[in-house]
């Protein structure tokens, strides 16, 4: 079942991300090609953070549904991956881009969602 304010936060957290990569690409991330996650190691690393963070504060604030609130953070996060992915133009291997950033996405996501239920598991008891 899709909770689109987890959806939401998915997607804001990548937004946020790439913002961050296309303010400072050059400095931080010392790309030489367009601003892209999957362009630099380091981009994927703030990008992947994100997505735990997203993830675990996510789950964290829900009692049930941990886990699929983690799948809806991941969700949201490949919906504005594929939009900003549209509109800076998919080239040539975009089928193969989708498909490791929703891999990043959904392993990220879980993440954070296994370790926000663990520590709601451990505030209550």
């Amino acid at each position: 079942m899709i909770r689109w304010p987890s959806a939401l936060v998915g997607g804001a957290a990548f937004l946020m991300a790439h913002l961050v990569q296309t303010l400072a690409w050059r400095t931080w991330f010392h790309g030489t090609f367009e601003p892209w996650f999957l362009n630099s190691g380091r981009a994927v690393a703030v990008t992947a953070a994100l997505l735990v963070v997203a993830g675990a504060v996510v789950s964290a604030s829900d009692r049930r549904e941990s886990i699929i609130r983690g799948a809806n953070v991941a969700g949201g996060a490949l919906v504005a991956m594929i939009g900003v992915l549209s509109v800076i133009g998919p080239g040539n291997l975009f089928p193969i881009v989708i498909v490791i950033g929703a891999a990043i996405a959904v392993a990220s996501a879980g993440a954070g969602a296994l370790a926000g239920w663990g520590l709601r598991r451990a505030r209550t008891g």
